[in-house]
């Protein structure tokens, strides 16, 4: 007998179809796929990308679950435990990685995921819930015909979505429901399943479209907040397991590797990109006619422009001049220019020293004892922003943005506002949203950190922004889509309201900026 249930996959292939035979040209559709995508106008390509996006996620997911039935699923024999181990592999992770001819990372998010959200059996034989429903909840995807294809963040930011096509993308990825999973797991030692499962909650509604470093440091404080007693161990043990190895390779290459704590990795973060930020802003006399034959470190400016040497290879050349400074200068620990590490923390945890702080462009979070040792150790002071001597909101009278307020900035932005750039504060630039030459004023509702790649698009493409309670969305130009779709910006803050199952308890309070400044 023919079975009539659906495949799981055939809503995503339906999909893919759709918008596929949509996006061909109506005159010149083309014999093969590579006729086929050259005929396509540019907005075509991108629905077609978004759309293998959803049938990859729908595999993936469906791949989760087979994986998590096949961990579940007894040994034939009744010797060997799981069906996993009787075919030989170690565990469900190794199994993926080696059948879908992945990396094992790949295969254990997969496995980790799978495991999360299948229902075990219990004793009798009876289903039971799955660990995490929200997180299996969030990587369904839905039609784009059903009324919840708008999204409720984008509710008065703009038009409306795009008309339905195919299928809208799930709140999560798998990747990120892995990320969420590990670090809920890794508080789960002291804490209920309950408590996990409410904490899932607040992960999936604050990751929820999120790009995945961001969804990694939501997890993080979400796992912080739950385990706050173990913050302070964890950090002891973070300092312990400190290594910075040299080695010399095949190539001729040193190869130079540490693994620092988050305290220590804020410095060295900090310092690179102040250097590097100063090398973009120094300006450069190179020939123009000899600027191919110029070498680009020991002491020769670095070219103009952002793109002719990568970031990479920027901080090595910024890490050889602070020790080449240090070898040649008795007076380098003064004469170094000054950098700045941007902390914030919950005023209760400065109050209770329960809770964490975190670190701009460090993802793990800090305990209140490292906070505390920062500002010990290192000579650093203290700085509150919003006081009576820093004023954010300048108006039109001034052209340029004060320090505070692109400190001020880099904390709503967290960086270049651009949706999914990873370009830390240091690397960016103030943009005026309606121009100063316009009469644009030069306060923090017109103002956003942009990097100078997404800071030219702005201006060359004509893209447009908008500043809505505090969230940046922009608003492509219609060449690239004709609907205008805002997009989310910015950083995506764990509310301090935000109520997480703490393992035992869970501070909260007013979210409180504290700059931490090294002394010159």
């Amino acid at each position: 007998m023919t079975s009539t249930a659906p495949n799981p996959l055939a809503a995503a292939a339906a999909g893919f179809d759709a918008v596929w035979n949509g996006a061909l040209d109506a005159i010149r559709a083309g014999s093969n796929v590579a006729e086929q995508l050259e005929n396509m106008n540019g907005e075509a390509l991108f629905r077609v990308l978004d759309e293998l996006g959803a049938v990859q996620h729908a595999v993936e997911v469906l791949a989760a679950r087979v994986t998590g039935a096949i961990a579940l699923r007894p040994s034939p024999t009744g010797r060997d435990g799981s069906l996993v181990r009787a075919a030989g592999y170690a565990n469900p992770g190794v199994m993926v990685s080696e059948r879908w001819r992945v990396s094992r990372a790949r295969g254990s998010a997969i496995a980790e995921v799978g495991a999360a959200i299948t229902q075990p059996r219990g004793l009798l034989g009876e289903l039971e819930e799955c660990p995490f429903p929200d997180i299996a909840a969030a990587l369904e995807a839905t039609p784009a015909a059903d009324d919840s294809s708008v999204s409720a963040e984008t509710d008065g930011a703009g038009p409306a979505q795009a008309e339905a096509a195919g299928t809208v993308p799930a709140p999560l990825s798998v990747d990120g429901a892995a990320v969420i999973v590990r670090e809920l797991r890794n508080a789960g030692r002291i804490c209920a399943t309950v408590e996990l499962q409410a904490a899932s909650v607040i992960a999936v509604e604050h990751a929820a479209n999120a790009p995945l470093q961001d969804v990694v440091r939501i997890a993080k404080l979400i796992r912080t907040r739950l385990d706050q007693d173990g913050r302070e161990p964890r950090d002891e043990l973070l300092r312990r397991a400190e290594r910075a190895t040299l080695r010399e390779l095949p190539s001729g290459m040193t190869l130079l590797r540490a693994e620092l704590a988050p305290e220590s990795a804020a410095f060295v973060r900090a310092g690179l990109d102040a250097l590097i930020g100063a090398g973009l802003r120094r300006p450069s006399f190179v020939d123009a006619d000899t600027a191919g034959d110029q070498p680009d470190g020991s002491g020769t400016p670095m070219p103009d422009g952002p793109s002719l040497i990568p970031t990479d290879r920027r901080r090595a050349i910024a890490l050889t001049e602070i020790f080449r400074h240090t070898a040649g200068c008795s007076g380098a620990a003064t004469e170094l220019a000054p950098v700045s590490v941007v902390i914030r923390v919950d005023h209760d945890t400065l109050e209770t020293g329960l809770g964490a702080a975190t670190i701009d462009g460090i993802e793990e979070p800090i305990g209140a004892g490292a906070l505390r040792r920062l500002a010990a150790d290192a000579n650093l002071i203290p700085m509150v922003l919003g006081g009576p001597s820093q004023v954010l909101d300048l108006g039109a009278g001034a052209r340029l943005f004060t320090r505070g307020q692109k400190v001020a900035l880099a904390e709503r932005d967290g960086g270049c506002a651009w949706t999914g750039c990873t370009h830390p504060p240091s690397f960016t630039e103030t943009h005026h949203i309606t121009w100063w030459s316009h009469g644009g004023p030069t306060n923090l509702d017109n103002g956003i950190l942009l990097c100078p790649f997404h800071h030219h698009r702005i201006h060359d493409d004509h893209w447009t922004i908008t500043i809505q309670n505090g969230i940046p969305w922009f608003i492509p130009p219609s060449h690239i889509d004709r609907h205008q779709t805002p997009i989310r910006g910015g950083r995506i803050h764990l509310a301090a309201s935000t109520k997480a199952p703490a393992c035992p308890s869970t501070s909260s309070g007013t979210d409180t900026r504290t700059t931490l400044r090294q002394a010159r």
